[in-house]
């Protein structure tokens, strides 16, 4: 009974996501940082990556992946982003395969802006910051259905207004009778927030859906995974991408794709490791003279 009602209610909220046209408030949601790739991984497989093997810390995007496999690990990455700002990325996931318990911190530095008169005379300098604390649950419902729930605390501060939103995410994760197969359901970024200027900071809900395959060839794993996104104030976007791990996973090579975005496509990376020890890199193109985007990371696995 439980698992019907959960799969009655995310079969709800994805018809009315489908029939949303963009919202009238499109252009006026913040807290946009909490949409950028996590770390290399994720970068590199077109900001995807839920059913990687190396992507422990996929809860940020789908609250219920990271039960599915047993671990324990901690990892960190850096991420160069447009415009000279870079993100950085804590995290700490553990799973036994009934449950699963994470913590992130996440932040996005724009650097030091200047700050001029109307005449375009300097006056100062003031350094905007986006951080968010995030926490995360998920359990095993049944032999092949997982559910999980991130809960998070953002905080958005420009010149001298700020503002403070606590957003939650909710997924389920299907594993379906066909071997090596996950299909996942997420709804993202739910949440409120204190005003910045008189004015409440939106959140902007996104429905996010991913189909993956694994499969193995002559000891070589391969994954492909096909991804759609439908965010309030955006149109349909889709992603595919693909994983091959090789020599028992010593080394990974990531590739991926991104659809109907406005200046983002070609995305790639790989990943090497030894023992408990992981080390990835991950590239994303842009276009419309943007610069493209470069991300590195280390993780442990106790």
């Amino acid at each position: 009974m439980r698992k019907t009602a959960l799969i009655l209610s995310i079969v709800m909220l994805f018809s009315v996501f489908l029939n949303a046209d963009i919202h009238h408030n499109a252009g006026k949601y913040g807290y946009q940082f909490l949409d950028i790739s996590t770390n290399p991984i994720s970068l590199s497989l077109a900001g995807r990556g839920i059913s990687s093997s190396s992507q422990l810390s996929s809860f940020l995007r789908q609250p219920a992946s990271s039960t599915i496999e047993a671990h324990r690990s901690i990892g960190a990455s850096h991420i160069i982003w447009l415009a000279d700002t870079s993100c950085d990325n804590l995290y700490y996931s553990w799973s036994n395969r009934k449950s699963h318990f994470g913590l992130a911190f996440r932040s996005l530095n724009y650097g030091e802006l200047e700050i001029r008169d109307d005449n375009g005379m300097l006056i100062g300098h003031y350094s905007p910051l986006d951080i968010d604390l995030l926490g995360n649950y998920a359990m095993r419902l049944a032999p092949s259905l997982y559910a999980g729930v991130n809960v998070g605390i953002a905080y958005e501060k420009l010149d001298t207004d700020s503002s403070l939103g606590l957003h939650s995410d909710l997924g389920v994760a299907w594993l379906p009778p066909i071997a090596g197969t996950q299909c996942d359901l997420t709804i993202r970024n739910l949440g409120i927030s204190s005003e910045m200027d008189e004015e409440s900071t939106l959140f902007a809900p996104s429905l996010e859906m991913d189909l993956s395959k694994k499969i193995n060839y002559q000891n070589t794993d391969i994954t492909f995974e096909l991804s759609g996104m439908k965010a309030v104030d955006e149109n349909w976007k889709a992603a595919i991408s693909s994983e091959i791990a090789l020599f028992q996973r010593l080394l990974a090579l990531r590739v991926g794709y991104k659809i109907n975005y406005d200046a983002e496509n070609l995305t790639a990376g790989l990943g090497l490791n030894w023992k408990n020890l992981s080390v990835d890199y991950g590239w994303a193109s842009f276009s419309d003279h943007l610069n493209n985007v470069h991300s590195f990371g280390i993780s442990y696995h106790f």
